[in-house]
């Protein structure tokens, strides 16, 4: 398999956009699965992964042995395949564009789509923030590189706005529904859990708009070109893939349980609030990898070429190999209920 050559330049802009989140990769690592020799590494977020596949009971058995890395964030997940440190690594669909343009050699081995509200635009009461367009001059706290910066641009674009017609502040995801609730922002991209939790106590605060209504609301598994390259490791992958979607169905269908396997005893939160961010946070499903995918993330990708946020039009096919898609989609429709 032809690996992309990783551009210095971009590369090193990559992991400057890393270190500018203010956020580092966290040192959780933990194992399941196997004690084959082979070893996946796997790039989490907060524990998702590895609760999903651990509760769903689809990290039993698997023939090879599985080390979760923890990252807090997408772009730090990029910064692992950089360095060549992990396998497979799930992100948003902004953190995939960053990597393409960087010239990250990643290929998309999976791809899944939630329907529901994700994240809301919402604005304090008091701040004369009462549509969209109001936006325009206020501070806005979101999340550079995350798929959060993905929606805050596509949601101004529906009123013919940029993201330098605001005041962006960029903070880390974890501390957006704080600043947001310090007042130091006059609007934010919430997350469902930051929307519940900040709504609660400020019933006068105003949703403008939501995922919903202008994201993809693709989430993207990608995997090494130099894992991919490996026939073993490219079989193992595959069987993993197969086993993320079979448990996704598994989540479906048990919202209790995963409800209280990852809301409440992960997140720490009760289980009132867990179903309620579990409802906000829609229904997830695993789509094939095709051409309505690349589409989407090629007009977000043009989006941010529009609002200045890359330095020249990136091309995101070259992460959507035909061989690729050829391994990866039976595995999918194998596995989905």
């Amino acid at each position: 398999m032809r690996s992309r050559a990783v551009r210095p330049l971009a590369l090193a802009a990559l992991l400057s956009l890393v270190t500018a989140c203010g956020t580092t990769a966290s040192a959780d690592s933990s194992t399941a699965g196997g004690s084959g020799q082979l070893t996946l590494h796997v790039g989490d977020q907060g524990k998702y992964l590895q609760t999903l596949l651990d509760t769903s009971g689809e990290s039993q058995g698997v023939p090879y042995h599985l080390v979760f890395d923890q990252f807090n964030s997408g772009p730090l997940v990029n910064q692992a395949f950089a360095a060549g440190a992990i396998d497979l690594g799930v992100m948003g669909d902004t953190p995939a564009i960053y990597a393409a343009a960087a010239g990250v050699p990643v290929s998309v081995v999976g791809v899944s789509h939630t329907v529901g509200p994700g994240y809301t635009l919402v604005a304090r009461a008091g701040t004369g923030i009462h549509t969209l367009a109001d936006l325009k001059g206020h501070k806005v706290a979101y999340s550079k590189g995350t798929a959060n910066q993905g929606f805050l641009i596509q949601s101004l674009a529906t009123v013919d706005l940029k993201q330098q017609d605001v005041t962006p502040v960029d903070v880390p995801l974890q501390n957006i529904g704080g600043v947001l609730e310090s007042g130091t922002v006059d609007a934010a991209t919430a997350s469902p859990q930051d929307l519940i939790t900040y709504s609660r106590s400020h019933a006068d605060a105003v949703s403008l708009i939501n995922g919903q209504q202008v994201s993809s609301g693709y989430t993207f598994w990608l995997a090494s070109q130099k894992s991919l390259g490996d026939p073993a490791r490219r079989k193992a992958l595959v069987d993993l893939v197969g086993r993320i979607v079979k448990a996704n169905s598994w989540n479906r269908a048990h919202p209790d349980a995963w409800i209280d396997a990852y809301y409440v005893k992960v997140n720490k939160q009760t289980p009132e609030v867990g179903k309620l961010v579990w409802q906000a946070s829609g229904e997830t499903r695993f789509a094939a990898l095709d051409g309505q995918v690349v589409a989407a993330q090629q007009r977000q990708a043009d989006l941010f070429l529009a609002n200045g946020q890359v330095p020249k039009k990136v091309d995101v096919s070259g992460e959507f190999p035909a061989d690729v898609q050829r391994d990866f989609n039976p595995a999918v429709t194998a596995n989905q209920n």
